[in-house]
């Protein structure tokens, strides 16, 4: 009797394992069927997908979008007992700031209400409280710096202004200056921590609204430092390709536009460029540091990330990071003394093309004018169909120039409402950092 039973269980654990077999032959059998572009990537039949289809190191990335492409040229925090600290112009500064204070921001922007306009008097009343502050050199939509900062962007197919600086106060409520001047408002569902953090060292600031309240040349939100700022001025040149030096960087540069070090390539007599011939594509290398990539199909062109993966997010998150994984991988050997930062996009409705433009940051000051844009890069949808790098490599000359305080720069400041921003710009054979109006 015992024996049978042994039997009988022998049996029916063979069949039950027969059977999950089926399934799971069956299971990869349909899954084999599909592609991705049926099933949303980050969902765990997508994750599976790519899992059995390229393994854990078969090359595939899912681009999540999450490292900023550019960062806040100034910011500052005010706290509840009055206190006030920020920083300005620093990388190493704001990028602390941000670590600090980043997290609890991007968690209270994520629950922003309708944008509607705001009313400037109510504005100038609610800098006098406690909250946190931005400006950017940028024009970035609201909801690319709530992804940035790890929040989660509300649907913004209404008002999503390109944001000069915002203003997130205690209070639960947002205030948004759009690069066209502009002041949003709106209530937000959780209000963010402004507490002292120990481990952060800024320097003591106000706003314009507190300690200027009669000056109206100046935005009420321009951030007023007493101090100086120390910058050196800088001499540019462009990289020497084809010099020892200089292959492993070109190898770079044709592995960051998916060449083959080995593919064709010819010099180009009537422009002094070395052109590299791919099936649907060429890249075109000057000597003055101008790279132009261009593709003659969509087959040719990059695919910056999967249709399927954008889901309800806007396509320029996606679009962006993939550009700013681009250029690093291709800056990182010809600029070392510099990066690029993110600085608008151009969308034009009747060919359905976008245009992402990049602009040169060193010492954490933006280089302004034609010669600070690092690149222009050119999307259909998900793929990039052309770019345009201007390389150039930044030393310090040796000089530094002290600017003027902040608090000097808006006394004097006289007609329209302006903020302020410091630029480097070219100044005969070199760059020199200049405190400048922006507006007005």
């Amino acid at each position: 009797m015992k024996t049978q039973k042994l039997k009988n269980r022998f049996k029916n654990g063979v069949l039950a394992g027969l059977t999950i077999l089926l399934v799971m032959l069956t299971a990869l059998g349909w899954v084999g069927d599909m592609s991705l572009a049926d099933l949303p990537a980050d969902s765990w039949l997508g994750r599976l997908y790519i899992s059995l289809s390229y393994g854990e190191a078969g090359g595939f990335e899912l681009r999540l979008g999450e490292i900023a492409a550019a960062l806040p040229a100034e910011c500052a925090v005010h706290g509840e007992q009055g206190e006030m600290t920020g920083a300005q112009y620093s990388e190493s500064a704001v990028r602390a700031f941000l670590g600090a204070y980043g997290q609890s921001l991007g968690t209270a922007l994520a629950t922003a209400g309708e944008l509607r306009q705001g009313a400037e008097a109510d504005f100038r009343l609610a800098l006098k409280e406690p909250g946190i502050f931005l400006r950017y050199d940028s024009a970035l939509p609201l909801s690319l710096i709530t992804h940035w900062l790890g929040g989660n962007p509300p649907d913004r197919s209404g008002v999503d202004p390109a944001v000069q600086a915002l203003f997130v106060g205690t209070d639960a409520k947002l205030w948004v200056r759009a690069a066209d001047g502009t002041l949003y408002r709106t209530e937000l569902g959780v209000a963010p921590d402004t507490t002292p953090r120990t481990e952060l060292s800024g320097t003591a600031c106000t706003f314009a609204a507190q300690t200027m309240p009669d000056q109206s040349a100046v935005l009420p939100e321009t951030l007023l430092f007493s101090q100086t700022l120390e910058l050196p001025v800088i001499a540019s040149t462009a990289p020497s390709f084809g010099t020892e030096d200089t292959t492993a960087s070109l190898a770079l540069l044709l592995e960051a536009f998916q060449y083959d070090p080995y593919v064709r390539n010819y010099p180009d007599e009537s422009t002094g460029r070395r052109v590299f011939v791919a099936t649907q594509s060429t890249l075109r290398v000057g000597s003055d540091g101008s790279v132009l990539f261009r593709a003659n199909t969509e087959e040719g062109g990059l695919e910056a990330y999967l249709e399927n993966e954008v889901d309800s997010q806007t396509p320029l998150l996606y679009q962006v990071d993939y550009a700013r994984s681009l250029l690093e991988t291709v800056f990182q050997s010809f600029s070392p003394g510099a990066t690029c930062f993110f600085d608008r996009s151009e969308t034009d409705g009747s060919s359905q093309t976008t245009q992402l433009i990049f602009r040169y940051l060193v010492n954490g000051v933006p280089v302004e004018g034609e010669a600070g844009i690092a690149a222009v890069l050119e999307y259909q949808e998900n793929i990039l169909m052309a770019a345009e790098l201007h390389l150039r490599t930044f030393d310090t000359a040796g000089t530094v120039r002290t600017l003027m305080p902040s608090t000097v720069a808006a006394a004097a400041a006289t007609g329209e409402p302006h903020s302020l921003a410091v630029g480097y710009f070219a100044e005969g054979t070199g760059f020199v950092p200049i405190r400048y109006y922006v507006g007005g």
